[in-house]
């Protein structure tokens, strides 16, 4: 078995097994590095060295130039255009060069072709997410030393009652694999199944508005397209597990009923619209600095990184915050790689859709696409490698007898 192969499942699984991607940091002079952007940056690196019984699965033409072109633009812009117009220090370059890390990461896999056994790579991945899943629900009744700077506080209570999960948007892909694709290969046996639930949870404990809606969503097209008796008990099956969960949760735990009563109860008894309180809740401030930060023309080739795109405001007892990032993954491209950056990352997007064979892909894109305009699910995100990996499993037939990728 080659090393290489052995350190990238390992460094799959430890960059990916934690909760959150805040869970743990490795102190490097100046600042900390997060366990998951070790992951990250590594990854590709260890990728190189791969090898695979099965042959790579190669992109086409055009996918690869608008990825090495994304690449190099956004490395020139930083580090050569932004110090010459900016007068932007190189550490600021890196600084600015790191909020991307994740889409940089997954882009260069895609570039060189993942080398690695991709079947180990999807049953590693469903072990780390299955991992921190359990590891979120174990902490919500044991004080797990697990958390960055938690010191005495709840885990709840530092999240307002929402579960937090870095992984909880697989749960997209999770509904989606449990609704369809039963005999692609991808999608046998039982671990896929158990972690697909435990996604699914996981999304629905953050409570996030946004992913709540798509999910919702989702579930209703997905339950269209494949009703039949088959999958009848498993159209009845998740409503009831949602249910049953968060009627349990409500009653035996404050926080997360407070959690519920805002961000979903208010919106069943009409007291906030959907579009109120997935979109435009709290968000003035953001649209407010972003169309601030385009009229004084930074969409041309972004922002220095000491100017934040805005400012959150002082809020529950805590300081306004400069922020170099929004929630919207479009806007954050725009604001600190300039606008070809973000012409380029659309066309990359549009070809993945476009050379996507069994249109699975394309399902979880649009739902994860949708998302990016309230989440920054297609940028900073771990959200970004999953829809990456889930392209190449979708997209990739294995021949057992001959081991030979289609």
């Amino acid at each position: 078995m080659n090393i290489a192969n052995n350190l990238f499942y390992v460094l799959l699984f430890l960059g990916f097994f934690m909760p959150t991607n805040n869970s743990f940091y490795i102190p490097l002079p100046g600042f900390f590095l997060k366990v998951n952007e070790i992951a990250f940056l590594l990854l590709p690196l260890i990728n190189l060295f791969c090898t695979s019984v099965y042959q790579k699965f190669r992109i086409e033409s055009k996918l690869y130039r608008y990825i090495l072109f994304y690449l190099l633009l956004v490395f020139i812009t930083e580090f050569f255009l932004k110090p010459v117009i900016f007068e932007q220090s190189i550490s600021d370059s890196f600084k600015a060069f790191r909020l991307g890390i994740p889409l940089y990461s997954s882009l260069l896999l895609v570039f060189v072709g993942i080398k690695a056994d991709v079947k180990i790579i999807w049953n590693v991945l469903l072990w780390a997410i299955g991992f921190s899943v359990l590891l979120s629900v174990i902490s919500m009744f044991v004080d797990l030393p697990i958390y960055y700077n938690l010191e005495d506080e709840d885990i709840l209570e530092m999240s307002n009652g929402r579960i937090v999960n870095s992984n909880a948007s697989f749960g997209i892909i999770g509904l989606c694999l449990l609704f369809s694709s039963r005999d692609a290969w991808y999608n046998r046996g039982v671990l896929v199944r158990y972690v697909s639930i435990l996604s699914i949870i996981s999304l629905l404990l953050t409570f996030n508005r946004t992913y709540l809606a798509l999910f919702v969503l989702l579930f209703v097209y997905l339950s269209y397209i494949t009703f039949s008796r088959k999958f009848f008990l498993k159209t009845v099956f998740i409503p009831i597990l949602f249910l049953g969960l968060t009627f349990i949760l409500y009653t035996n735990i404050d926080t997360i009923q407070r959690q519920i009563d805002r961000r979903i109860l208010s919106i069943i008894f009409q007291e906030t619209s959907l579009v109120e309180s997935t979109i435009e809740s709290n968000r003035d401030e953001i649209y407010i600095g972003i169309l601030e930060k385009i009229e004084k023309g930074y969409w041309i080739i972004g922002l220095p990184y000491d100017v934040p795109i805005f400012v959150r405001s002082a809020r529950f007892g805590k300081e306004s915050v400069l922020l170099s990032t929004t929630d919207t993954s479009f806007a954050n491209i725009l604001l600190r790689f300039g606008v070809v950056s973000l012409l380029l990352y659309l066309l990359i997007l549009a070809r993945f859709v476009k050379i996507d064979r069994a249109k699975a892909f394309s399902i979880v894109f649009i739902i994860y696409l949708l998302a990016s305009l309230n989440v920054d699910s297609l940028m900073a995100q771990n959200s970004i490698l999953f829809l990456v990996l889930y392209f190449y499993i979708t997209n990739i037939q294995i021949y057992e007898k001959n081991s030979i990728y289609s």
